[in-house]
């Protein structure tokens, strides 16, 4: 069986959309998501789909929640799979893991707050799909 692979550079805009018809509708932690599996399979040098696993702290409730959504778009874990976790926490942070290496990322504080006082707005979602990296996420390996 010849498994689908995910570039950590694939253009996250093209995962946000097939991620929107995943969701069912746009939103900015759903793009936070595609973001953050984007950056996890960049530092463990994964290419998704097997091997990977991830944990997400988001819990069930939206609006933190939809950032699962958009891990699953980004980096092929899902929860049928068995390699997508997610425990309660209402925090969007998730633990990802390939083989040996492992990486906690975490949306920042302040990234978080800004997009559930701004809302599901366009503006917020283009903005998270382009912001540099550091200025959306902590990470520790």
């Amino acid at each position: 069986m010849e498994w689908l692979t995910i570039e950590p550079q694939t253009d996250p805009r093209e995962l946000f959309e097939f991620g929107v018809r995943l969701h069912g509708h746009r939103g900015p932690f759903l793009a936070a998501g595609v973001r953050m599996g984007l950056l996890a399979l960049r530092l463990l040098e994964s290419r998704g789909f097997t091997g990977i696993t991830a944990e997400a702290e988001t819990g069930t409730k939206p609006p933190v929640s939809c950032l699962v959504d958009g891990l699953q778009a980004s980096t092929g874990c899902t929860v049928g799979k068995g390699n997508l976790r997610v425990r309660d926490g209402g925090r969007p942070a998730a633990r990802f893991k390939d083989g040996e290496r492992e990486v906690y990322i975490s949306l920042r504080e302040e990234v978080a707050q800004a997009l559930i006082d701004e809302g599901a707005c366009e503006a917020m979602v283009e903005w998270v799909l382009t912001a540099p990296e550091e200025e959306l996420f902590t990470w520790e390996l």
